[in-house]
């Protein structure tokens, strides 16, 4: 696939408080194409006077503000939010990201960071150890639930009334770099110092999967970072023999398009069109598989909701489209535009929006604003505009309009409490709530055998009774009587987390799950959906030559 760099030079300036109407400059905010890997130009507002007045005129504006406005006034502010400002105009998803949000943006994508490898909760102006994570310096060395970390190195950090994100700063830093915990176990009430090393810690994308019996494997993918491809394939291998799979993409908001191009590769034959987009000068440019794809031959199931977007829609639109598989679920959220990344002077940037993606039939993903919002329901064919139907190789009628529609529609749950409560036990309060639990009650801290755990353990109605408790002093009222069950499913996959391993917990949290037992039904040869609707003749888009 040909990359293309888009870099805009754009000038920074204006201010809310003069009250510019900011729409009257926005025409001259083209996006320019420059070869790579030439850097942002730092633009001279001499230069550009006289074929762009409206850019000298902003930015003339900052240099009146910064040398004669009566006050001393924070310029970089101002910049920031007429940044904000101008992209907000434009569309929801291009977005500004500063300077100091860089980092963690960046770490967030790349599917890892440096750091000791601790989960921690700030409880009573003190870092509490939740759990370590797995393949750090500070699993390695012991660092366990309830333990707190009172300095690193000289810096003290209770007491200090720090914030997580400054915490976070402090015990993150280079790569290989030491630095020593001192730290004190409740249990034993003893105080301790530990040398840790940082290393690379990873952000998982693919946070569970498992057999759900001996030929039928899941796998839930919460995003498309740099290393998820990577995590798609090595958690395919482990699954082991398996000749159908089940794709949870349910509340994956996107990420990176070409990673999306390689997770749908996995499941197409060679040379089926995967997506194709379309940029503001009309070019078309066409991704199709590639040979040895490891699932391309297998039934598939993949879920969706209404948090389905962007690089989740181009694998769901692809498998539907190319006749692979079922999608499960609701129409998902209908984000088909393809955003760019671009460097700024000062070290921010800027994702801007340069093309929309269609799917292989034509469908183009992206949803009128005005209704993201609207409740998904069942689509009824006979209401559905001709201009929004298309069909796919083998006579399936798919719908376009924004999203992509399931084969098979799942209702929303409509139990009042249902949604506030996923909300909420998908917030990590569970997992705080835990900490605090076993912190009071270290008795009630022993694991049981992984199996006994799986098929036996109850949550005891203590360990309920306290996080009514818990959620109440937040101002959380939950109907514990008639969610009981709901609620004893998330505290338990939660301590399967503690105790075990993401993997455990999602066989918990799944139990029950409509969407899985759905595909269970089908996989078992339950009845079909419902069948195709054949067309003449079908035509095969021919690649765009450039």
């Amino acid at each position: 696939m040909k990359v293309k760099t888009y870099i805009v030079p754009i000038v920074l300036g204006g201010v809310l408080a003069i009250g510019i109407l900011l729409g009257k400059f926005l025409s001259d905010f083209y996006v320019q194409k420059l070869p790579p890997p030439v850097p942002v130009p730092v633009v001279n507002i001499d230069t550009i006077t006289e074929e762009s007045p409206s850019k000298a005129k902003l930015g003339k504006l900052i240099d009146y503000i910064e040398d004669e406005y009566v006050d001393k006034v924070d310029t970089d502010s101002i910049v920031d939010i007429t940044v904000n400002g101008i992209l907000h105009k434009l569309d929801p998803h291009s977005t500004y990201i500063s300077k100091s949000d860089i980092q963690e943006v960046t770490e967030n994508m790349s599917g890892k960071f440096v750091g000791v490898g601790v989960s921690f909760y700030m409880y009573k102006d003190s870092i509490a150890v939740i759990k370590p994570i797995e393949g750090s310096d500070a699993f390695e060395k012991g660092i366990s639930l309830g333990d707190r970390i009172l300095k690193a190195n000289e810096d003290t950090l209770f007491g200090k009334g720090f914030s997580a994100d400054k915490i976070r700063t402090i015990l993150r830093g280079e790569i290989n770099s030491e630095t020593n915990l001192t730290v004190y176990r409740k249990l034993t009430d003893s105080l301790f110092t530990l040398p840790i090393t940082r290393k690379y810690i990873p952000i998982k994308s693919i946070d569970r999967y498992y057999k759900l019996n001996d030929t039928l494997g899941y796998i839930r993918m919460n995003r498309f970072a740099e290393t998820t491809h990577q995590e798609f394939t090595s958690a395919l291998k482990q699954l082991g023999e398996i000749n159908s799979l089940i794709l949870d993409l349910r509340d994956n908001t996107g990420g990176f398009f070409n990673v999306g191009i390689q997770i749908a590769d996995e499941f197409l034959a060679k040379d089926k069109m995967i997506v194709f987009t379309k940029n503001n000068r009309k070019e078309i440019e066409e991704v199709y598989s590639t040979e040895g794809g490891m699932f391309d031959n297998k039934s598939v199931f993949v879920l969706v909701n209404e948090q389905t977007a962007s690089a989740s829609e181009i694998v769901a639109g692809a498998l539907q489209d190319n006749d692979r598989g079922v999608i499960v679920g609701r129409r998902t959220f209908g984000k088909g535009l393809v955003q760019s990344e671009m460097p700024l002077p000062d070290g921010s940037a800027v994702r801007l929006t340069t093309a929309r993606y269609y799917t292989p039939t034509g469908r183009s993903i992206q949803k009128p604003y005005n209704l993201r919002n609207k409740r998904s329901v069942q689509i009824d064919n006979t209401k559905v505009a001709d201009s929004l139907k298309f069909t796919t190789p083998k006579g399936k009628v798919v719908y376009g309009g924004g999203g992509i529609y399931p084969d098979v529609y799942i209702a929303m749950d409509m139990k009042p409490d249902m949604y506030m409560i996923h909300e909420i036990l998908n917030s990590g309060l569970t997992n705080f709530f835990l900490f605090e639990y076993f912190d009071n009650n270290p008795e009630a801290n022993e694991k049981p055998d992984k199996e006994y755990f799986v098929k036996k353990y109850k949550i005891s109605k203590e360990m309920l009774t306290a996080f009514s408790k818990f959620l109440s002093k937040r101002k959380i009222f939950i109907d514990f009587r008639r969610n009981k069950d709901e609620i004893s499913k998330y505290l338990k996959a939660s301590l399967a987390e503690m105790w075990y391993d993401d993997n455990i917990a999602g066989v918990i949290q799944n139990q029950g799950d409509f969407y899985i037992e759905k595909c269970l039904y089908y996989y078992k040869g339950g009845e079909a959906p419902p069948a195709p609707v054949k067309k003449k003749t079908t035509t095969k888009k021919k690649k765009t030559k450039k």
